[in-house]
């Protein structure tokens, strides 16, 4: 059935949708530990966003307390929706009054009961109120006590009455309902403020450290570190051990979401196919779904969410194709490289939006040097660094090393200017092989691909000129001769005397002519011109097909081009 769309809510299995990702050995792992730990136990899913967590703990969840003769009454606890449109110690109070409402509900303990036990917690909130909330939402927690010591004026000792009478309720509960404990699944402690998860931790630490009662908690350790820097300042090899004790005293058990196991193979094939991107033909083809996966690795990775983001950009593109109709049908993705190129720019698009962004400008990649590099303000390498990439397999190109300044300018891409190497090394080759040229075969797609791009439209618009000469000025006189731009001079005054109509459109890859049904394209070439046009079959005996309806040839006199252009119109 085909989608326009690929939903990014969480796998839920308690409606039969089946695993993606091959997770599902870690899953059955997990539910067997849980079923044979001893309590009380904290288990947390340390992701990023979109790694998966949230769909995890919903099959954990089916399988621990949803099953015939599950052994666990669950309860499932939003963080995130507690704290939207609320101070930070509300959002900390709100919490843990969820927790006891429900599972008071469970164990279907009186109302009455419920709110003495309320109340017994937070009799000292209503008088320190003010100055936690301050507190908290300046971020200069000192850490434990601050909100917890608020609850009351016995502080712990009123805590530690809540604490004996919950155990007493989840104990009676499980003996009467002949299951083996509670479980708590805490969801989106990465989404909220910091150092509001960090005081929640503590909380549930102190309140919800009871027997016969598990927590799985989703959260990532970079968001624990963040919230304890104002209690131990930034990260350093100095207090790093005091970061990793604090997340050890909370959590016993780990467990890193296995994103680098994920197989994505099946899920980009059956979404590929889902959005109409690709043919059931194009399926089958394993050299080119595994070329897909490649690509994604090297991009946007293994992580779902990007993957699903991924994949609704393409369908976008997709739909706009459909909708251009039969008569640009030639601006069409059909070929399996044409789809592999535009699959490769939108995941750069996602991953890496500085090298898009060059790409748009200048997209003969295998062209980049030193005048790009001017252009993009790009730091010069100084002599020891260009001997050390000269040794080096990615960079050992001079476009290669214009890639290397580039993501020298920024964090993120620096720790990935490997991917992003291999990455264009491998369209460079599957480009190759086509005996297509690199700088055309890409500025014919990526056009397609900007509105999916979430910078502003008008930063990524290919460079055009206003006039030949301009157009001579800067980007003819430093790389063809004198004789060269010359004849391409002639070949545009020639098209502009048989298409009057039609202004031509000077951009770095070449000049355009647009009238109805006809295209032209001159490029310069150190000798001669090369003409691409549109038409429904080859036309003369030096011409070549690019790709559908569109070809390509080689001219070195003015009688080639204006035998060529009068072929084209009589044919037409």
């Amino acid at each position: 059935m085909i989608k326009s769309s690929i939903t990014d809510s969480p796998r839920n299995v308690s409606n039969g949708e089946k695993d993606n990702f091959g997770i599902e050995p870690f899953e059955n792992g997990l539910t067997s530990f849980i079923n044979n730990s001893n309590t009380p136990i904290t288990i947390a899913l340390q992701g990023e966003w979109g790694s998966g967590k949230t769909s995890l703990m919903n099959s954990l969840k089916k399988n621990l307390s949803e099953c015939d003769n599950s052994k666990y009454h669950s309860i499932w606890l939003n963080t995130w929706e507690y704290a939207l449109m609320k101070d930070a110690q509300s959002t900390l109070i709100d919490i843990i009054t969820g927790l006891i409402q429900e599972t008071s509900k469970i164990a279907t303990i009186d109302e009455s009961t419920t709110k003495r036990l309320l109340g017994k917690l937070f009799s000292g909130v209503k008088d320190t109120s003010k100055v936690v909330a301050k507190n908290v939402l300046d971020k200069t927690l000192s850490g434990a006590g601050t909100v917890i010591d608020a609850f009351s004026s016995e502080g712990k000792s009123t805590i530690g009455e809540v604490r004996t009478e919950l155990e007493k309720i989840i104990e009676d509960c499980i003996q009467k309902d002949n299951k083996k404990g509670f479980i708590f699944f805490i969801d989106d402690l990465d989404r909220i403020d910091p150092p509001i998860a960090v005081q929640l931790l503590e909380l549930l630490k102190n309140i919800f450290t009871l027997k016969n009662c598990v927590f799985v908690l989703a959260i990532d350790y970079d968001v624990v570190i963040k919230g304890l820097e104002p209690k131990f300042g930034k990260l350093s090899e100095e207090n790093e051990r005091e970061f990793r004790s604090f997340f050890d005293k909370i959590i016993q058990v780990p467990f890193s979401m296995p994103v680098s196991n994920y197989k994505i193979d099946v899920f980009l094939k059956d979404s590929l196919v889902s959005i109409n991107y690709i043919t059931e033909t194009h399926s089958k083809n394993n050299k080119l779904i595994t070329e897909f996966s490649e690509i994604a690795n090297l991009s946007v990775g293994k992580n779902p969410r990007a993957l699903k983001r991924l994949m609704n950009s393409l369908s976008l593109i997709s739909c706009i194709n459909t909708a251009k109709g039969n008569d640009q049908e030639s601006n069409q993705l059909n070929e399996g490289l044409e789809l592999l190129v535009n699959f490769a720019l939108v995941s750069i698009q996602i991953a890496y939006p500085p090298v898009y962004r060059l790409l748009s400008l200048h997209p003969g990649f295998d062209k980049w040097n030193e005048n790009v590099a001017l252009q993009m303000n790009l730091k010069p390498l100084d002599k020891q660094s260009i001997e050390k990439l000269n040794q080096s397999e990615e960079f050992d190109e001079e476009w290669e090393k214009v890639l290397f300044r580039l993501c020298e300018n920024d964090h993120y891409l620096k720790k990935c200017a490997l991917n992003i190497s291999r990455l264009l090394s491998s369209l460079k080759i599957s480009i190759g092989e086509k005996e297509e040229d690199i700088e055309d075969f890409i500025d014919s797609i990526i056009s397609l691909s900007s509105v999916t791009n979430l910078e502003a439209f008008d930063k990524n618009q290919r460079v055009d000129f206003v006039d030949f000469e301009t157009y001579k000025k800067e980007v003819l006189e430093n790389n063809y001769t004198t004789e060269s731009i010359h004849f391409l001079k002639e070949c545009c005054d020639l098209l502009i005397n048989k298409s009057q109509q039609t202004e031509p459109v000077f951009g770095k890859s070449g000049i355009v002519f647009k009238e109805n049904y006809l295209y032209y394209k001159l490029k310069p070439q150190k000798k001669g011109v090369l003409v691409f046009y549109k038409s429904e079959k080859i036309l003369n005996d030096f011409s070549k097909e690019k790709r559908k309806g569109m070809f390509q040839c080689k001219i070195e006199n003015i009688n080639q081009l204006n035998q060529l252009i009068n072929k084209i119109l009589n044919y037409e």
